[in-house]
C-alpha cells in the first residue's frame, strides 16, 4: 500500500495500475477531425445515378385513397359476413337430433319394462 501511494506521488505507474495493457507509454492515439466526426451523420440528396432522392411518387400520393381504403374495408366486412353465415349454416346442417327413425335400444327405454322412480336428492 505504502509503494502505491510512494508511486502516485513520483507520478510513476506500477504494471498492476495500467488499465490497458496494450496501451503503452508511447502509445499515440489519432483521432479524426470534429467536423468530420460530426459531418458523418448527414446524407446526400443523389443517389447512386445522381438523381434526386426525393423524387416525386408515379401516383403523386403516398398512399390507398379514401375509395380504395372503403373497398378493401367492405371486402373485409363482406368475407367476415360470408364466413358467419356459414358458419351458421353449417352448424344448423349438423345440429341434428336423434331422428324418430332410431329405435331406442336402452332397456329402460323399451315398452313394457318397470319404470323405477329415482331417489330424492338430499
Amino acid at each position: 500500500m505504502a509503494r502505491m501511494a510512494e508511486e502516485k506521488r513520483n507520478g510513476e505507474r506500477g504494471d498492476e495500475r495500467v488499465a490497458a495493457p496494450s496501451l503503452g507509454a508511447n502509445t499515440v492515439i489519432e483521432r479524426e477531425p470534429v467536423e468530420e466526426r460530426l459531418a458523418r451523420h448527414e446524407q446526400s440528396g443523389i443517389d447512386a445515378m445522381g438523381l434526386d432522392k426525393r423524387r416525386t411518387v408515379v401516383g403523386r400520393s403516398y398512399g390507398p385513397s379514401k375509395a380504395r381504403q372503403l373497398v378493401i374495408y367492405m371486402v373485409f366486412l363482406a368475407v367476415v359476413a360470408a364466413l358467419v353465415v356459414g358458419g351458421i349454416i353449417l352448424v344448423n346442417n349438423l345440429d341434428t337430433g336423434v331422428g324418430k327413425d332410431v329405435p331406442h335400444s336402452a332397456p329402460w327405454a323399451k315398452p313394457g319394462v318397470k319404470q323405477i322412480e329415482p331417489k330424492a336428492i338430499q
